[in-house]
């Protein structure tokens, strides 16, 4: 009887052990299981990659680091994401972690979309990710007022997102035309002049072709492009630190609206409009020598079967040319029921192994401290990658206050007006300044 008592314990404690997820090994002693056959937890990701392979390696690599997440991937446009959370993230169905561009940071968290990440977290990130994207992605906001001034002492700096990938403009020549590329803006016009006069077959100049030596990828009217040109007149829009609403500056734009009317606009449109040249695809097809574009183009050039390579921004008068730097991130919605496992996600987003994935995958370059680049397999090999790395060495963070808003519309239409039309340019300057004051609701 007694040895049948003995027995029944025995299995009892077993049954009891095994109902916990333990096991008696061979031994006698206990194994855990518990982590490996725990419940799992579930977030759900919005991440711009539309036929999902990019994720699926990304959520591999995750889950041998954290077994028990279950990630949900699905595609969504980077500039979707924010527009689609305030809809579908009250209800349920949004995302625990989002993608969107840089500028889309100050609205999503006028909108209570981002939660700010923990300290710990920041600290993080701060210490691999390139500074360029930390900057973009932190944010001085008092939540209580909804002020982003940075006087304000309620309103202490906090990482609001994981910056995945950074990027800016460059100086793209074909080397059909060119062996050793352009240093200065004056090296550009005089060599411009030169081309734009050769004649073909029929007797037709090139600029009559509208094959002008020098184009850009957008329009010559994008103030995102015009920064560097900007930046050599010492006009930095929103002050030093880019982040005073009421120093938009509009009126030190004075000297590069000049100099663009005098000089670029003979040798890149001619009496044409601002975006009367396609000269990203002009460089598409093989007919200009050079075009200002970013890595938004690489898939074109490359497919195009164009043997290019990427330079820094020329200078203007001796000063350097300072481009905008932009990032793509991501981060936690604020109302997320699992805001512990997003947060361990968006974390990864920052590692070694996304990083790599992210560029051999999406030809991004990854938002790290350049030292650490080191570790992404074939990324220093990449000369137009590492062009572009070299370029953000001197680029401005994009401001990202909710005030930028208002600034891209009224930047646009100065430069239209001065280049389109001729119009005075004190005129236009004064004239975009109260626009922008008007549409940001500041008083003139």
């Amino acid at each position: 009887m007694k040895k049948l008592l003995g027995i029944l314990i025995i299995l009892t404690s077993v049954v009891l052990l095994v109902s916990c997820n333990k096991k008696v090994g061979k031994n006698g002693e206990i194994i855990d299981f518990s982590e490996q056959y725990g419940q799992k937890s579930k977030i759900r990701v919005w991440i711009d990659d539309e036929n999902g392979d990019y994720m699926k390696e990304v959520i591999k690599e995750f889950n041998k680091l954290y077994p028990n997440i279950q990630v949900e991937h699905q595609h969504k446009g980077s500039v979707d994401g924010r527009e689609h959370l305030k809809t579908f993230g009250p209800s349920g169905n949004g995302a625990d972690v989002f993608q969107f561009p840089h500028d889309h940071l100050s609205q999503a968290v006028l909108e209570d979309l981002v939660l700010p990440l923990p300290t710990a977290t920041q600290e993080k990130i701060e210490e691999r990710a390139h500074e360029l994207g930390t900057s973009i992605a932190t944010l001085y906001y008092d939540e209580s007022t909804g002020s982003f001034d940075p006087s304000n002492p309620n309103a202490q700096p906090k990482l609001y997102a994981v910056p995945m990938s950074i990027e800016s403009i460059g100086l793209f020549y074909n080397k059909k035309f060119v062996q050793t590329p352009a240093a200065t803006y004056e090296e550009l016009i005089a060599a411009a002049k030169i081309w734009n006069e050769k004649k073909d077959d029929l007797g037709r100049t090139n600029a009559q072709n509208g094959n002008y030596y020098l184009g850009i990828s957008n329009h010559w009217a994008d103030s995102y492009f015009i920064q560097h040109i900007y930046s050599a007149f010492g006009f930095l829009p929103f002050g030093e630190n880019l982040n005073d609403p009421s120093a938009v500056g509009f009126e030190n734009a004075k000297d590069a609206l000049t100099w663009m009317k005098t000089e670029l606009q003979p040798i890149t449109t001619g009496t044409g409009d601002h975006n009367s040249i396609e000269g990203g695809k002009l460089f598409e097809e093989g007919k200009i020598p050079y075009v200002i574009g970013g890595p938004w183009n690489h898939e074109a050039y490359i497919k195009a079967g164009i043997e290019y390579e990427v330079a820094s921004l020329p200078t203007i008068n001796g000063k350097e040319t300072k481009p905008f730097a932009g990032a793509m991130m991501a981060a936690v919605y604020k109302y997320s029921k699992n805001q512990a496992d997003a947060i361990k996600f968006v974390e990864f987003l920052n590692s070694d192994i996304a990083m790599e994935l992210q560029y051999k995958m999406k030809s991004k370059l990854p938002a790290l401290k350049t030292e650490l680049l080191d570790n992404i397999e074939g990324i220093k090999a990449d000369k137009n990658l590492m062009a572009m790395s070299k370029q953000l060495e001197s680029a401005i963070p994009m401001p990202t206050i909710p005030q930028v808003t208002y600034y891209w519309g009224p930047g646009e239409t100065m430069i239209k007006e001065v280049w389109n039309v001729g119009k005075d340019i004190l005129t236009a300057t004064k004239e975009a300044e109260s626009s922008y004051r008007t549409l940001s609701g500041l008083t003139s």
